[in-house]
């Protein structure tokens, strides 16, 4: 799964997301398999989701240790999004 970041530095990041607004993850993929335009409430789904990665990631220990914590918290959070999409091809190839 990981890119950058081992499949438990990712998990984590998923954890404290997950503790910080449970549900998340789930809400994540609903809105990575939007595949038409967003409506306004799509809308305001995605923006809570950005400030939960703005708010959760850059606490999340390896991040916030990091020499270059931006590079680190965006990095981290490509490594999330590969994680969104191989669970969104997950279920797909299980349905």
């Amino acid at each position: 799964m990981g890119t950058f970041y081992t499949d438990e530095q990712i998990q984590e990041a998923i954890a404290a997301m997950e503790a910080h607004t449970p549900g998340i993850f789930e809400r994540m993929k609903k809105s990575a398999s939007i595949t038409d335009a967003f409506d306004d409430e799509q809308e305001a789904e995605l923006g809570a989701i950005v400030r939960v990665l703005t708010i959760v990631l850059p606490k999340v220990p390896f991040v916030a240790q990091a020499e270059d914590k931006n590079e680190s918290r965006a990095r981290l959070s490509i490594d999330v999004g590969d994680a969104v999409r191989a669970a969104i091809a997950s279920a797909k190839d299980g349905s």
